[in-house]
């Protein structure tokens, strides 16, 4: 059931957890501000996930959801809400605390998906039935009752010159010009399922550094140096040495400033889609198909199925093939083609 033309003033949109997800966000709040550019837009996430909004030219204000506050301020927050009047709400998360949230807002249009028992909190609810897609063209669904559509899929991540200042130093320590070739590789991912062995990793770089002569650059996040430790473990060649880890703001920056980006499926592989640099993405658990941006030949996936996937029994799997059966050769192949594709020659040897 689709809304009536409706000049909305003051509008909430809800996408909690994940930074990935909330990226996937960024098209649609793009299309909102284009259909109502003069409306009060809010969006509400948790932190870190927040840091990606902060430069958003499209957003009004962004609000910060403090998962562990006490009940109190949770009530506190929830009345906050409900104080500031919003007439639209669109719940991009749609668990149980942001149907809540949807609610409790007391918004005459209130727009989330079709999960169950979620037809108390909104007015309307968007099927998914057999709508599998990339995630950012799926969170988009919730802009049809509105009669919106996406006029690009891209990711926006917005940053300040500080962040490029910051970038500048870093390199200039590394002592790299513009006329190297600059490879990332993030072999991180808090989930075992996402975790590509380190020697495949260490397989890949050495060989990019034979054969392209590039200078490998290792991102990571809070807590994850251990991951990269291991790789460069078993290099042969030296890699570009570790710097302090930086801001999620610093992290995109940087990969404006790289030429190609291989690792694991992460929130840092989204950070480089959005910088708009080639990318080589390898999957586990998770559907390349919902993570990569459909016919574009810039990102590519590289994804194994041992034939359970679509019935994965994770954490009872005990063998989590679907990420250690990707072949390095594999992955290899994938990133020499994207190199061969773009043209990213400057660094042969």
């Amino acid at each position: 059931m689709s809304i009536e033309k409706h000049s909305f003033r003051n509008i909430l949109l809800i996408q909690l957890r994940r930074i990935g997800d909330v990226l996937m966000t960024t098209p649609s709040i793009r299309a909102i501000r284009e259909t109502y550019p003069d409306a009060q837009i809010s969006f509400l996430t948790e932190p870190p996930s927040h840091q990606v909004l902060r430069h958003n030219p499209y957003l009004t204000e962004v609000l910060v959801f403090q998962k562990k506050a006490s009940l109190w301020q949770h009530f506190q927050f929830l009345w906050q809400i409900r104080q500031k009047h919003f007439d639209l709400v669109i719940d991009f998360f749609g668990n149980p605390r942001s149907a809540l949230i949807s609610w409790f807002s007391g918004a005459k249009y209130r727009i989330g998906f079709d999960f169950p028992g979620r037809g108390l909190y909104y007015t309307h609810c968007v099927d998914l039935t057999g709508k599998e897609k990339y995630a950012a063209e799926h969170k988009s669904l919730l802009l049809e009752p509105l009669k919106i559509s996406l006029d690009s899929l891209s990711l926006d991540f917005f940053v300040d010159e500080t962040d490029r200042e910051y970038v500048d130093a870093l390199f200039q320590q590394m002592h790299l010009n513009k006329h190297d070739f600059i490879v990332s590789i993030s072999p991180v991912s808090r989930q075992p399922y996402k975790v590509w062995p380190a020697q495949n990793f260490s397989n890949i770089a050495d060989r990019l550094i034979e054969v392209f002569g590039a200078k490998i650059l290792f991102t990571y996040g809070p807590g994850e140096k251990h991951f990269v430790e291991q790789v460069r473990h078993h290099m042969h060649h030296q890699a570009l040495p570790d710097y302090p880890v930086p801001t999620l703001s610093q992290a995109k920056a940087i990969f404006e400033r790289v030429d190609l980006h291989l690792g694991n499926d992460n929130g840092l592989c989204h950070f480089a889609i959005a910088a708009g640099i080639p990318t080589v993405a390898i999957f586990g658990k998770p559907k390349a198909l919902n993570w990569t941006p459909p016919q574009q030949d810039r990102h590519r996936a590289v994804e194994y199925d041992p034939g359970c996937k679509n019935q994965c029994s994770y954490p009872k799997c005990d063998h989590l093939n679907c990420i250690n059966g990707i072949e390095p050769e594999k992955v290899a192949r994938a990133t020499f083609d994207l190199i061969e594709h773009f043209q990213l020659k400057k660094a042969y040897v």
